[in-house]
């Protein structure tokens, strides 16, 4: 797990301008309890790249400042951060939020001015919410579920048990997967629900794995998925996981033991196979060191991450200032306008400074926004290979939303 890095800054910034002063870059996202994991890169990542803007000189002579709040995961702490973060300390870009927080503060960041960005928001409901204000760097949970179905179907998975939690993430995504693994040719022989918290999962747990499946497919979050694959592997059932991406990590090889999971597959937006992965692993490097740079560059929401804040810095700058509203307006014009393909942020920065066209073609992927300022990222499947998980096999963007359009 990559934590935040950073002391937390808590001035006050001069607001958006043309030129001079300070502004803030807010950083909302979880950084403490599990789902730390996705949220300390974020932290990490937005303050390697304001910190080598600021050597730069800023966007337009602007100094850029990070104030960061723990959004813990729920709405209720993430709302307050947000708020704190518009009102205290007049951020004009934030960036991280998680489902709940992100949906939770939609008008407010358009009523305020302020963009929002979440590097792993795939929440459906968001399309039909969307704000020039807001834009996120992941698909719709239907991806994720299609995803998982066309690997577990290409690789002759022809039944399918679905274990999990009752959480909005984990029943959207399980919902998905079934639609498209049923459309594809397999068949979902048990769907099985779970609540965390609850002192032995072995009932569910052996429910799953009755009807004798290909694979059970289990989504939800680390706390409950632990004692889960425990129970499992206690009991001596025999069988096959497939795993939600919030489980795709580390942790659960490192908590349940690698050798009861070998074989097991997981999924997760990639970083690209892109020339800006290098930019980002360099911004990164500069910042945190060679070993410390690249292992966050490694997590799988740094693509994501790296891809928001850039593009929304980039926005400020073709705007002439640092303002959400800049952003808002620019988002467009620096990704996806037919200009020069750029793949670096001081390659963008220094065309933009010349009064040039851009295309900002990022780490996840090309970072084509649609018309809810949804950019799509390349898809990795993962499997655990002699105990680690690793990437056997990739989907791009385009390749998941065409498939999709065909499932329809």
């Amino acid at each position: 797990m990559v934590m935040a890095t950073g002391a937390v800054l808590t001035g006050c910034g001069d607001g958006g301008g043309a030129s001079g002063g300070t502004t803030v870059i807010g950083v909302a996202a979880p950084l403490s309890g599990e789902a730390a994991v996705f949220g300390g890169p974020v932290d990490s990542i937005t303050r390697a790249v304001v910190n080598h803007v600021n050597k730069r000189g800023g966007i337009n002579g602007t100094t850029l400042e990070v104030v960061s709040e723990d959004e813990k995961f729920n709405a209720e702490d993430g709302v307050r951060a947000v708020t704190k973060l518009i009102n205290k300390d007049d951020a004009q870009f934030i960036v991280g939020p998680t489902s709940s927080t992100f949906m939770a503060t939609l008008s407010q960041a358009e009523r305020s001015e302020v963009a929002i960005a979440s590097p792993y928001s795939g929440i459906v409901e968001y399309d039909d919410q969307a704000n020039p204000y807001t834009f996120r760097t992941i698909g719709p949970d239907t991806f994720d579920g299609l995803a998982v179905a066309k690997n577990l179907w290409d690789n002759g998975i022809k039944t399918l048990s679905i274990l999990y939690e009752n959480s909005d993430s984990a029943r959207s995504t399980s919902s998905w997967l079934e639609d498209y693994y049923t459309k594809l040719g397999g068949k979902v022989v048990a769907k099985v629900a779970f609540n965390g918290g609850q002192s032995s999962y072995l009932p569910e747990v052996r429910s799953a794995f009755e009807p004798q499946p290909d694979m059970v497919f289990l989504a939800g979050s680390v706390e409950p998925a632990v004692p889960i694959v425990r129970e499992w592997a206690r009991s001596g059932l025999p069988g096959k996981w497939a795993f939600i991406a919030e489980l795709t990590f580390p942790v659960l090889l490192d908590e349940v033991g690698a050798q009861y999971l070998e074989g097991a597959y997981g999924q997760s937006a990639v970083a690209a196979d892109s020339p800006s992965v290098a930019g980002m692993r360099d911004v990164l490097v500069e910042e945190y060191g060679v070993e410390q740079g690249a292992a966050i560059a490694q997590q799988p929401t740094a693509a994501m991450a790296y891809d928001a804040i850039v593009s929304g810095l980039l926005a400020m700058a073709a705007g002439g200032e640092t303002t959400g509203t800049a952003i808002a307006e620019n988002l467009h014009n620096v990704t996806d306008s037919g200009g020069t393909p750029v793949f670096s942020l001081d390659e963008g920065l220094d065309l933009l400074a010349k009064d040039e066209t851009i295309d900002y073609h990022g780490a996840s992927g090309p970072v084509n926004y649609n018309s809810t300022n949804t950019a799509v990222p390349d898809y990795g499947i993962y499997q655990v290979v002699d105990g680690k998980w690793q990437v056997v096999k990739r989907y791009t963007g385009t390749e998941i939303n065409d498939l999709a359009e065909e499932l329809q």
